[in-house]
């Protein structure tokens, strides 16, 4: 454990809004402070491991805080479901509360391609840092979010010609 914390605390004060947002945007409203405290717990444990920029590493770490609490979740209303024998809940998107079309496409999409067009979409990482965060090469992710954007537009009903545009580094998707 390190002994000096001002390096990790300039790290968590210029990052702690952004992993944040990041957190907000994946996870239920009550959980967004756990998965962000999680996550810097492991960054303060890990932060001799930091070979480079912090926020793509911050992300990466929130990344995997995040599906680890939403696979607990989930486990858990299984277990509620099966105790009281009731009916799985239909899944709902708060993307955009006021397009229901963008709203049921964005559901249909995997996890993959909707982490892959909010990495660049909405938290603004260009193609090298959000590959960091998926842990692959810049190259794979650059092909991830060509298809993800190529599955929205589909699911959309849009032609693959480009009648939709998805921009690269936008505050959304449409």
């Amino acid at each position: 454990m390190r002994s000096d914390p001002g390096p990790f605390e300039a790290t968590f004060d210029a990052h702690w809004q952004a992993v944040s947002r990041y957190a907000a945007r994946r996870v239920a409203p009550e959980a967004v402070q756990d998965v962000v405290s999680e996550t810097f717990l492991v960054a303060w444990r890990r932060y001799d491991e930091l070979n480079g920029e912090p926020l793509p590493w911050l992300l990466g770490i929130a990344r995997r805080v995040a599906a680890n609490q939403r696979r607990a979740g989930a486990r858990r209303r299984a277990l509620l479901e099966r105790l009281h024998g009731a009916a799985a809940s239909e899944r709902r998107s708060d993307l955009v509360p006021g397009d229901r079309r963008l709203a049921a496409a964005w559901a249909l999409l995997n996890e993959r391609d909707r982490e892959a067009l909010m990495l660049v979409a909405w938290d603004g990482l260009d193609h090298r840092d959000a590959a960091t965060v998926m842990g692959c090469s810049t190259s794979a992710f650059t092909v991830r979010v060509h298809r993800a954007r190529r599955r929205l537009a589909r699911l959309l009903g849009r032609d693959e010609k480009g009648a939709i545009e998805i921009p690269a580094r936008a505050g959304s998707l449409t």
